[in-house]
């Protein structure tokens, strides 16, 4: 299959379609309809919340002055990101892990059936990008053999940005961008290894910027 030998090769591929059209819609909805704050958190690096507050809740000050913080390090060209991912912390509660983890294992499925991993599914979660998020240039080391993200974007823009950014040399002059399209699977192969960002957001409010991603073993 020409995906394997891109994976093996380049170190990445793209698979469109990967779920049916019907299953792939009613998960975008069924994401952005049954919101919660308790199924998300805002993740932010470097993170110094403030000194004056305890940090046990999310609040829009501490979440406002987080993502400020981890700006500042992205203009320095710092190593930094600030989106929202799905909290595992109530997972019970709003029952969201079952559905991202069915992705996840859909993509594990995939890779053993062509005999690309003999292990098992490492993490998933969903994540959402507002105007203003980004995550700069990094690797994901030894989080898996495979990193995997599947979009859930329709509708997308150049102009919007969260283009995922793809540095198969690992040089930052040399990459290659891939724009958020629905219902497509990007897969990394980590032993490459390959580095990634993820452009900054420039979205409307009516525009969501959504995967699901993970690691496989």
């Amino acid at each position: 299959m020409q995906w394997i030998q891109a994976l093996e090769e380049k170190g990445y591929c793209q698979i469109e379609n990967f779920l049916p059209i019907q299953h792939a819609e009613r998960l975008r909805k069924n994401i952005i309809v049954n919101n919660h704050f308790k199924k998300w958190n805002l993740l932010t690096t470097p993170y110094r919340p403030l000194m004056n507050v305890k940090d046990k809740i999310s609040t829009t000050v501490i979440d406002k002055q987080r993502h400020i913080q981890a700006t500042k390090a992205f203009n320095r060209r710092k190593f930094s990101f600030s989106f929202y991912r799905s909290s595992n912390k109530h997972a019970k509660q709003h029952g969201q892990a079952l559905l991202h983890k069915s992705v996840g294992e859909k993509v594990l499925t995939l890779l053993k059936k062509n005999a690309l991993i003999k292990g098992e599914l490492q993490d998933s979660f969903f994540a959402a990008y507002k105007k203003g998020q980004f995550i700069s240039y990094h690797t994901d080391g030894s989080a898996g053999k495979y990193a995997f993200i599947y979009q859930l974007s329709t509708g997308w823009q150049k102009k919007f940005g969260g283009q995922l950014e793809l540095y198969p040399q690992k040089i930052k002059f040399f990459k290659h961008v891939l724009s958020p399209k629905f219902n497509s699977l990007t897969i990394l192969k980590l032993a490459h290894p390959m580095p990634h960002s993820v452009r900054l957001l420039n979205n409307p409010k009516h525009k969501h910027r959504i995967t699901i991603s993970g690691w496989v073993e």
